[in-house]
């Protein structure tokens, strides 16, 4: 079983930034470019090169992407037009307006997933829905955060994060849903509050306290568990199936180990959006198996990259992925 080699110290006198924030801080502060903080509550910066300024929100919104790029990519139905367009496979659904009469013929087949329209970092995402009820709970949710909510298929298969900068995959992480391994001793809750020891409740840090939540719940439920129950020894148990580091998931680097198919895969899902800089979220079925474009999904595209999950994974070694994303904003 790999062991974690975790380990993260925030950049001092810039504690307050989110890591990603922070990360470019640094790259910045060791090219010996001129700083600005405009807005440090916002994360947002000036860094002037070669005579011009330059403009970075939350450590990658920038100049390295186009507004319309980034329109586009916000928006997960858009998305999924601009990735038809290019021949990139993705998660096939429907969007639902609240209070709109729920036409079962329209949904995709059982297993479902349900997102809200316009969140991310995984808020309000349900997964793994296998009837109307759950589904009804899982819109229930969606609809708490936003107007509108996206119902697809639920495809089988493990969540890859590629970090593409200028037509180049930079770095891989498999982000492995929240979960705990158990040792014949502690609790549930018990082994959640010993992982969550040197995480966060925010972006400041790269990873992100295990939180229990409705979806935890339901989890734990459908495995016959209770946050009393004793884990037994070496036994991993997920708490949710949705992998976001929001929610209290584990980076894990792959850069290397990944097939160059995928990479090629990750690589046209930005371009087909324009991107320059894109985190791409990649469901693959088997990443050991003969890759094909019937063995994956690309499920979003974020014009907001998180760099920290790369540099700092919870298993792995650091990528240094901040001066790709420095040179793609400059343009060199």
């Amino acid at each position: 079983m790999l062991q974690s080699n975790y380990s993260y110290s925030p950049l001092k006198g810039y504690e307050n930034f989110e890591a990603t924030t922070q990360i470019i801080i640094a790259e910045i502060l060791k090219r010996g470019l001129p700083l600005e903080v405009i807005d440090a509550n916002n994360n947002l910066l000036a860094v002037t090169y070669n005579n011009r300024e330059y403009i970075i929100h939350e450590g990658t919104i920038s100049d390295g992407n186009s507004l319309i790029s980034y329109w586009i990519s916000n928006d997960k139905w858009m998305t999924k037009q601009f990735l038809q367009r290019k021949g990139v496979n993705y998660a096939k659904g429907l969007i639902l307006h609240r209070n709109e009469t729920l036409d079962s013929t329209q949904l995709p087949n059982y297993p479902l997933v349900v997102k809200p329209f316009d969140t991310d970092h995984g808020i309000g995402v349900s997964t793994a829905i296998i009837n109307q009820e759950q589904l009804r709970i899982a819109l229930e949710g969606a609809f708490s955060f936003s107007d509108k909510a996206i119902v697809e298929e639920y495809y089988l298969g493990r969540e890859y994060r590629f970090l593409v900068i200028d037509q180049c995959v930079r770095a891989i992480a498999y982000r492995e849903p929240a979960n705990v391994i158990g040792d014949g001793k502690l609790s549930l809750q018990q082994l959640i509050d010993k992982k969550n020891i040197g995480r966060g409740d925010d972006y400041r840090y790269p990873l992100l306290k295990i939180k229990v939540d409705k979806e935890v719940q339901r989890h734990l439920q459908a495995q016959a568990l209770t946050l009393d129950s004793v884990i037994p020894v070496n036994e991993k148990i997920y708490l949710r199936k949705n992998s976001n580091l929001s929610t209290g998931g584990d980076s894990i680097d792959v850069t290397d180990i990944m097939p160059q198919y995928y990479k090629d895969v990750a690589v046209r899902a930005a371009e087909a959006a324009g991107l320059g800089i894109a985190g791409v979220d990649i469901i693959i079925r088997d990443i050991d198996g003969r890759p094909s474009s019937d063995r994956y999904i690309v499920v979003e595209l974020n014009a907001p990259a998180m760099l920290s999950m790369h540099n700092y994974p919870f298993i792995g070694k650091n990528r240094h992925v901040e001066k790709y994303v420095l040179d793609c904003i400059f343009g060199l």
